[in-house]
């Protein structure tokens, strides 16, 4: 299942823009170095806030992008190829129609972000339905909740988090690791750790058991041509926890060069 690119065949004509400031230091690091040693293309981009352009100095349209949702958003608005990944089927009530009870939270019930939920469990854990990055998924209280809902919806701050955003809501789950796959072209090419039991843990992850539930899944359904999908162990059975858009998922160990190898193979023009 692992695909192995020779360097030999690699034909640079694909340019990297990566957006400053986006990804933790050690990881931002270890992608400019991996473009680095592979000779590859790049450069680094500042978005502003509440401003819809931005700089940069490429003039080609064979990009991609690695950044946060609005860099991905406007490089699609620019005609980039392959640009970014980002779509609406980086949604849990679309790809739940083809996971189905693969997924962790496939009891989830959805929710707009100002509804009134029945609190008929102590803990609830609440996600937005997209990959919008607009709040984290995680483990509320009732009281921690309606503080955090009331806050986002006054604080002036939030131009994306809406009385309408799309959640959900399902029961907190006993997870023993999580894992994140990167995916290019139906084929899980790395993964790495990223939390084992409650501690955070990033390493690269190579196990066959969790990548092969991994590439079945992929097999079942794609949401783009690249794309992250996490995945988790939960009483001993393999679940799907998530699933996102490739140019704004965070790295943590995954191996880059591999990545980068198989984007520079399957969407170079």
């Amino acid at each position: 299942m692992w695909v192995r690119i020779p360097l030999g065949v690699l034909t640079i004509i694909m340019h990297y823009i990566v957006q400053e400031n986006t990804f933790r230091e050690e990881n931002y690091n270890n992608l400019i170095l991996s473009l680095d040693r592979l000779n590859l293309s790049y450069e680094i981009v500042k978005v502003l806030p509440f401003i819809e352009t931005f700089d940069f100095n490429t003039k080609t349209k064979n990009n991609f992008v690695f950044g946060s949702l609005k860099l991905a958003r406007l490089s699609n608005k620019l005609e980039w190829y392959p640009g970014s990944f980002m779509s609406d089927t980086d949604d849990f009530e679309i790809y739940k129609e083809h996971y189905k009870d693969n997924l962790l939270n496939y009891d989830s019930l959805i929710y707009n972000f100002s509804d009134v939920l029945i609190w008929d469990t102590e803990y609830k854990f609440i996600r937005p339905c997209k990959d919008t990055k607009v709040f984290t998924g995680k483990v509320y209280t009732k009281e921690s909740w309606l503080e955090f809902v009331d806050y986002s919806l006054t604080n002036g701050h939030s131009t994306i988090l809406s009385v309408d955003t799309k959640i959900q809501v399902s029961t907190p789950k006993n997870i023993q690791q999580e894992i994140r796959c990167w995916v290019v072209k139906g084929k899980v090419i790395t993964a790495s750790h990223y939390k084992i039991g409650r501690q955070v843990l990033y390493k690269e992850y190579i196990d066959n058991e969790g990548l092969l539930f991994a590439q079945k899944m992929v097999d079942i359904y794609q949401l783009a041509d690249a794309f992250v999908i996490d995945i988790c162990l939960v009483d001993n059975e393999w679940k799907i926890v998530e699933c996102g858009c490739i140019n704004c998922a965070g790295f943590y160990k995954a191996d880059l060069q591999k990545l980068l190898m198989s984007l520079e193979v399957n969407f170079n023009n």
